[in-house]
C-alpha cells in the first residue's frame, strides 16, 4: 500500500541512538487519506521527500524492503553470546562478567576465522 501525499518536513531531532526523527505535516487530507495513513502506523517502507522542483524518478525508488526494526549482525551476535554468558554461569561453566565472557568468545571465533585464510 502507499499514498503519495503534499508534506513539508518540520523538526527533525537527533536521538541517542544516532537515528533521527522526522515529523512532516500534511494539508487537509480526505478522510480516505486520513485512513489510508492510520493503516500505515507502524509499518516501515522508504519515505521519499522531493521538492517540487525536481522530478521524482522511478531510479530513486529502492526496490528492496525497509527494515528499520532488524538487529544489525553484530547486534544479533552480541544477544547471542548474552544468553550464552546466562546459561554458563548459571551451570557454572563460566565465572566473570559478560565483558569478559564477549571477549573470550569472539576472539576464540576470530582465531577460528583466522585458521580458515589460506596465506599465500
Amino acid at each position: 500500500m502507499k499514498i503519495t501525499l503534499p508534506v513539508s518536513l518540520n523538526p527533525i531531532s537527533r536521538r541517542k541512538d544516532k537515528s533521527v526523527k522526522l515529523s512532516v505535516e500534511t494539508r487537509e487530507l480526505s478522510p480516505q487519506e486520513t485512513l489510508t495513513l492510520m493503516s500505515l502506523e507502524g509499518e516501515e517502507g522508504w519515505m521519499i521527500l522531493s521538492t517540487n522542483q525536481e522530478d521524482l524518478k522511478e531510479e530513486y525508488i529502492p526496490k528492496v524492503n525497509a527494515e528499520l526494526n532488524q538487529k544489525s549482525q553484530a547486534e544479533r551476535i552480541r544477544a547471542v553470546l548474552y544468553k550464552l554468558y546466562l546459561q554458563d554461569t548459571k551451570e557454572q561453566k563460566f565465572l566473570g562478567t559478560y565483558e569478559t565472557y564477549y571477549k573470550e568468545k569472539t576472539e576464540k571465533f576470530i582465531e577460528f576465522l583466522k585458521g580458515k585464510i589460506n596465506e599465500e
